[in-house]
């Protein structure tokens, strides 16, 4: 099991909420945190960060198909 240092796991919230910010500009905050939700989770800080990765996919994912 790989576990996450503070560096990477800082990374990961940058990515996530900066892939969510543009998810939010083209498609509403809805989308964005429904995203989120189907993780368990409200928004970044409360999100496990073993979906870390799913998350920032599935964002990522909207915003290149745009």
């Amino acid at each position: 099991m790989h576990y996450m240092t503070k560096q990477e796991k800082d990374m990961w919230i940058i990515n996530i909420e900066n892939a969510a910010g543009t998810v939010c500009e083209i498609y509403g905050s809805a989308v964005a945190k429904s995203v989120f939700q189907r993780y368990g989770a409200n928004g970044i800080y409360n999100l496990s960060p073993c979906y870390y990765s799913e998350v920032f996919s599935d964002l990522e994912l909207m915003v290149n198909n745009h």
